[in-house]
């Protein structure tokens, strides 16, 4: 799963954070978004939490290609802004608002919503990122997917720790 993670080549012990960016990336290999959501051909953005602590390493993945060589592009997440927002990385306090913003916002709902702080994860986040031990597993919430349109992959659901 790790094999388009920018850090894979590295010989020294890679970070919860650098892991945390990879799974991210490669979610969005893993995850279908609907056809005609009106971002075909366009770049790939991730809104990170101002908060997140994987903000900076998110920011290595800026324009590599993620999926028919569409580069990511990064942005920090500000309250109610999630017009171009694919997939949201979320932590803390921010939680709760992007949520509200994305109930809110009509048409909006095609947006992969993963947290990577699972103590202020509400059960409508769509990943949720943990770390058990020296490893970091993941937990799917396959009916908040189903609800936003998107699907994902049942190599992806089964590299999960559960899904609900």
């Amino acid at each position: 799963m790790l094999a388009c993670c920018p850090w894979s080549g590295a010989q020294e012990k890679i970070g919860e954070n650098e892991m945390k960016a990879a799974y991210v990336f490669n979610f969005i290999q893993f995850v279908e978004w609907p056809q005609g959501d009106g971002r075909a051909g366009t770049e790939w953005t991730i809104c990170v939490s101002p908060f997140s602590p994987l903000k900076r390493t998110l920011l290595a993945l800026e324009g590599r290609p993620a999926r028919k060589d569409n580069p990511i592009r990064i942005r920090l997440w500000e309250a109610n802004e999630i017009d171009d927002c694919r997939v949201l990385v979320l932590h803390g306090a921010d939680t709760d608002r992007a949520l509200r913003a994305l109930r809110t916002a009509p048409g909006k709902t095609a947006v992969l919503t993963i947290a990577d702080d699972p103590a202020a994860a509400p059960a409508d986040i769509m990943i949720t990122l943990h770390r058990d031990g020296d490893r970091i597993v993941f937990d799917i919430n396959a009916d908040a997917i189903g609800k936003a349109g998107l699907s994902v992959s049942s190599r992806l659901l089964r590299l999960s720790r559960g899904a609900r």
